[in-house]
């Protein structure tokens, strides 16, 4: 089983830029918070599919957040589980834009270029959740 944390791919200008602010409101590639209604986010089994599926053919730097759940909470921003498709398993989205304390976000992890793929930096240490929660 894993912790009580999720995680989400950004681009590092979109990283940077947001900590300014206090709050990050991209919801996933291209696409603003306020655009989509809620912000993505991928447990550690699903992350790599994010990096191929969504990121594959980006050239500028990603990170990868790693975000409290609980601490979610407790800044009023629901985290709730939901398939993209009925077939399709389901999967973290924030429903508010991230607060980018250090309560919240945890750490945040330079993602590796290896040639034409991402690969995933090294999650062991930090709680972050294997799959969906089996209450979902």
């Amino acid at each position: 089983m894993g912790g009580s944390r999720v995680l989400h791919v950004a681009f590092s200008d979109d990283w940077e830029a947001c900590q300014r602010f206090g709050e990050y409101d991209v919801a996933t590639r291209n696409t603003l918070y306020e655009t989509l209604g809620y912000i993505h986010a991928t447990t550690r089994q699903g992350v790599a599919d994010v990096l191929a599926d969504v990121y594959r053919d980006a050239s500028e730097p990603l990170v990868l957040a790693v975000i409290d759940e609980e601490a979610l909470a407790d800044n009023g921003v629901p985290l709730v589980w939901e398939a993209t498709a009925p077939d399709q398993p389901v999967t973290p989205r924030i429903m508010g834009p991230l607060p980018m304390d250090d309560c919240t976000i945890v750490a945040v992890l330079q993602v590796p270029r290896d040639g034409d793929h991402w690969g995933v930096p090294e999650l062991s240490d930090l709680q972050v959740r294997d799959h969906a929660p089996s209450s979902s």
